[in-house]
């Protein structure tokens, strides 16, 4: 019997860490459709609800990540790598995380009006959660994950382009931005939203390196 097949024979055919990670992939995009509806809003008021249903996403998402770790700590065979497992719940976790964080200071340092450059970034984010979500959801076939390698780049593709909006975004900031106080609280807002793709970047990085090991 071929090793792939041994692999097969002895992986868990449902298993208890798939519907888990598409609980995962579901949950961090809902945290990311919140953010963009949230720094397209206006309004401080309804910005501050919003708000609070990020939180609340983001709690759901420690709640899985939890939930993950519990099983992994307790299961023999896993479908992949235990590191590989580990990483993959960390860094999906932080990026609802930094999602959380950039809309709390947003509410907190009560900018009057949010840069266009915040919108589009809160977009990138959402576009790489759907890429994400796509990938989590095709865990489960782990020996046909090569299929979403596809994926993998199109979130490397999209940190690139927040790169490009994060730098353009900065050069902007520095050059009209007279207040040193709000320079500041821009700057950090957006601290937190590349850092957010970039953990995204991360998952794809991780899934990509589990791609290779299972090919």
């Amino acid at each position: 019997m071929k090793l792939d097949k041994i692999f097969s024979y002895l992986a868990p055919k449902e298993g208890k860490f798939y519907p888990l990670f598409k609980d995962a992939s579901a949950n961090l995009i809902i945290g990311a459709e919140l953010l963009v509806e949230f720094m397209n809003e206006p309004s401080g008021e309804k910005r501050e609800a919003l708000g609070h249903k990020i939180k609340e996403a983001e709690l759901v998402g420690d709640q899985i990540a939890k939930n993950l770790y519990k099983t992994l700590s307790s299961t023999f065979i896993t479908p992949f790598d235990r590191e590989d497992i580990f990483e993959l719940i960390h860094t999906t976790d932080s990026v609802l995380d930094l999602m959380h964080g950039a809309a709390k200071q947003t509410h907190l340092y009560r900018l009057k009006e949010i840069p266009a450059e915040f919108r589009e970034m809160a977009d990138v984010i959402r576009r790489a959660s759907i890429e994400i979500n796509t990938a989590f959801n095709g865990l489960r076939d782990v020996l046909n994950l090569s299929k979403y390698k596809d994926n993998c780049h199109k979130i490397g593709e999209l940190e690139e382009h927040a790169d490009d909006i994060n730098h353009r975004y900065l050069a902007k900031l520095f050059n009209e931005e007279k207040d040193a106080i709000e320079l500041i609280k821009k700057k950090d807002i957006l601290a937190a939203l590349e850092k957010a793709v970039d953990r995204c970047d991360d998952v794809a990085d991780i899934l990509s390196s589990v791609i290779i090991k299972i090919a």
